[in-house]
């Protein structure tokens, strides 16, 4: 029988690309998509009132704030009510999304998920602390859990993500002694892809890490997706606090997810982008 997921904070961007690549349920599950309007399966406001929903075998807790204008501690707030949400569900897995974030950005080497976090940014740290409370719960719930540390998604992140007037170009920062700054990328097709996998893996009893870098390799340079695009974009002046590189190490990932060696292509992370745009 297929596994009911509940897919909590479904309405924002990475949400909203789940959505359109799961308009045909993956095989083997049945995502439950929860919300705050009436486009969703289950609405419900988890910063006010407790989870009134049924019960599900999985649980993928998308729902975060990313503005920083806004109460960046909701973060811990939103992750331990998709935990309890889980608990009073009956589901015996969490998948909890964090952010690469939490390892801070002032080293040279991919970074690995054993490595010390040491976020530079009230996002990276409130992230952690949402980790670190979800980690207690469960020990405590004796519920599984697998937190997803993610790097950038093609057309969710700052780059392609936002609207832009017509004319305005996107301005980058050079980085010294190279072109633009190098990210981890994973576009929205094979994201999904990838959560679909570890959905079903967890429904089979398949023991998971606690915690998971997600992305595709490799590292991508920022122009070369901004060519890839075809988007108006210039050079900006040069900046000393540009942050020339932060890759994710995805070996516990491609041991569980193999993903096809052209995944973190800039041209490929730019068709899936529009692909569900």
């Amino acid at each position: 029988m297929a596994a009911r997921l509940l897919v909590l904070g479904s309405t924002g961007r990475i949400g909203r690309f789940l959505r359109r690549a799961w308009a045909e349920p993956p095989e083997g599950l049945v995502p439950v998509w929860h919300g705050r309007d009436a486009s969703a399966d289950l609405v419900w406001d988890m910063l006010a009132a407790p989870y009134p929903g049924g019960a599900a075998r999985l649980v993928l807790v998308l729902a975060g704030v990313t503005d920083r204008t806004a109460r960046l501690e909701d973060n811990v707030v939103l992750g331990l009510a998709g935990c309890r949400a889980a608990e009073a569900a009956g589901a015996a897995h969490v998948f909890l999304l964090s952010s690469g974030a939490i390892y801070g950005s002032a080293r040279s080497e991919d970074l690995r998920e054993e490595d010390d976090p040491a976020p530079d940014t009230a996002y990276g740290a409130a992230k952690l602390r949402m980790e670190q409370e979800a980690l207690d719960w469960s020990r405590t719930a004796r519920r599984g859990l697998t937190i997803l540390r993610l790097g950038n998604v093609a057309g969710a992140d700052a780059l392609l993500g936002p609207k832009r007037p017509p004319g305005q170009a996107i301005v980058l920062d050079p980085v010294p002694g190279g072109r633009g700054p190098v990210r981890t990328y994973i576009g929205p097709q094979s994201l999904a892809a990838v959560l679909a996998r570890l959905a079903r893996l967890a429904d089979a009893g398949v023991a998971l890490p606690s915690i998971l870098n997600l992305g595709a390799p490799p590292p991508v340079d920022m122009a070369d997706l901004l060519e890839a695009a075809g988007l108006d974009w210039r050079w900006g002046p040069p900046r000393p606090g540009v942050i020339p590189r932060v890759g994710l190490a995805l070996d516990r990932l491609a041991a569980l997810c193999p993903l096809p060696p052209d995944a973190g292509a800039p041209d490929r992370l730019v068709d899936e982008w529009r692909a569900l745009a």
